[in-house]
């Protein structure tokens, strides 16, 4: 290599990870691997109360088809086939409690530990409800100022409150590094500095990774305990989850990346699945009170919000009655209460023109047309 052009590119190396982590520039897009690399706290399952879901005596795989749009022609396949089509870790299709189907890709167990990504916004969305029920936040009306007074002086930062960041109307400004410092940083607390707005909040819906972490900061302020005790305790073990899980940290605080980097195994998964199922409730305690569940799946396009998202869950079609927690390739926690189904789809990154084309809300619901 020419000595000028190494000069040059060892220049900009040194640039680029002066603005951002140089994990970032080896490591690039996230992927299922991310959930040993990282700092974490673990979350400890009590196996005394592990629930567990019925297992059908028939046999779904051949009759359940669909078609996945992901050519111009209507092609059904069965289950079995649909699977292996694409880059899928777990698949589980769950009814009145009992396991229809369930696929697992290699080298991936029913025992493996799958990454969130954004699904954890939806535990963080339960997780600040249960705060409020317990009265530890006053309401989703409170300034984020309360809590983070680090904040304080930029503009706008005195109009934030808990509400905006659940619904992704903080008005925060996009910023490529402050998303790799987030991911791929030894310090999440030194990316406050980089918070700017570009408007006040409550005016647009803009989802940024930055709202469900400055609700981790809250969550932990408001409790006085980490988001994964928090969740250990209030989620985790009393809707009976099987196997520990984890949640990555950064390195110097210790403290969660609550927007994503939770890890369970797909069954448990489901279990958050069948909590709001059943409207909050778990075999009769109510978890998440009902107040927060039906804030939750309600349509309010208020302050900025639009018709299918709102607190951190993706609402589905009036019709269905349908809901979803969705993370980062299509990871997907599928709700259809008229069904009682739950859908668990945990893939990993699938070549861009078919991930593109593929309509897993379409997939969801052919199977539940079928049920």
């Amino acid at each position: 290599m020419d000595s000028k052009l190494l000069v040059v590119l060892v220049w900009i190396s040194l640039f680029i990870s002066a603005c951002i982590p140089i994990q970032s520039i080896f490591l690039g897009m996230p992927d299922a691997k991310d959930i040993k690399r990282f700092a974490k706290h673990n979350i400890e399952a009590d196996s005394e109360s592990c629930f567990s879901f019925e297992q059908s005596t028939i046999d779904y795989s051949q009759s359940l088809k669909v078609n996945d749009w992901t050519t111009d022609i209507p092609f059904f396949v069965t289950l079995p086939e649909f699977v292996e089509s694409h880059k899928i870790r777990s698949f589980m299709v769950i009814q009145r409690d009992t396991i229809l189907y369930e696929y697992y890709g290699l080298p991936t167990t029913s025992e493996d530990l799958h990454s969130s990504y954004s699904i954890a916004k939806c535990f963080m969305s339960a997780l600040i409800g249960i705060a409020i029920d317990e009265q530890l936040i006053e309401s989703e009306k409170d300034l984020v100022l309360n809590y983070i007074p680090e904040l304080e002086g930029l503009q706008y930062a005195d109009q934030l409150t808990v509400e905006h960041l659940l619904n992704h109307t903080s008005g925060i400004k996009y910023r490529l590094d402050l998303d790799a410092t987030l991911y791929y940083g030894h310090n999440i607390l030194k990316s406050l500095k980089k918070i700017k707005f570009e408007r006040p909040p409550g005016q647009k819906q803009h989802y940024l990774n930055v709202n469900l972490q400055l609700l981790g900061i809250v969550l932990k302020r408001a409790t006085k305990q980490s988001p994964s005790e928090y969740l250990e305790a209030k989620i985790w073990k009393p809707i009976g989850m099987c196997s520990g899980g984890v949640w990555a940290t950064d390195r110097k605080n210790e403290l969660e990346k609550t927007y994503c980097c939770l890890g369970a195994t797909a069954q448990d998964y489901a279990k958050f699945g069948r909590l709001y199922l059943n409207g909050g409730n778990w075999e009769g305690q109510q978890i998440v009170s009902n107040e927060w569940y039906q804030k939750s799946i309600r349509r309010d396009t208020t302050a900025g919000s639009s018709y299918n998202y709102n607190y951190s869950w993706h609402l589905g079609l009036k019709e269905y009655g349908d809901y979803m927690a969705i993370g980062l390739y299509k990871q997907h926690i599928y709700i259809n209460p008229k069904k009682d189904l739950i859908i668990v789809l945990l893939n990993d990154q699938e070549r861009k023109l078919k991930a593109e084309r593929v309509n897993w809300w379409y997939v969801f619901r052919q199977i539940a047309d079928q049920l």
